[in-house]
């Protein structure tokens, strides 16, 4: 990766944050890197850790929140 492609990455990520600073829920938006990937998601979107019920219900819980993909390498 290029010091270039670095740049364009830090703006398309700064661009999504002041785009859309805050999740449909009201929480605010950060980038976050999963499996190569860049999301913008809610921050009230996490991995949920613990049981299979635990997991189940963060996974119904997280269908109304935002989530928009900035990067995805080619």
């Amino acid at each position: 990766m290029t010091a270039t492609d670095n740049t364009r990455i830090v703006t398309l990520i700064e661009r999504a944050e002041r785009e859309t600073p805050f999740c449909d829920c009201g929480e605010p938006m950060a980038a976050m890197a999963q499996d190569r990937q860049i999301w913008l998601d809610c921050t009230a979107h996490q991995t949920a850790s613990g049981g299979i019920v635990r997991r189940l219900l963060a996974a119904l819980a997280s269908t109304g929140h935002t989530r928009k993909l900035i990067v995805d390498p080619v």
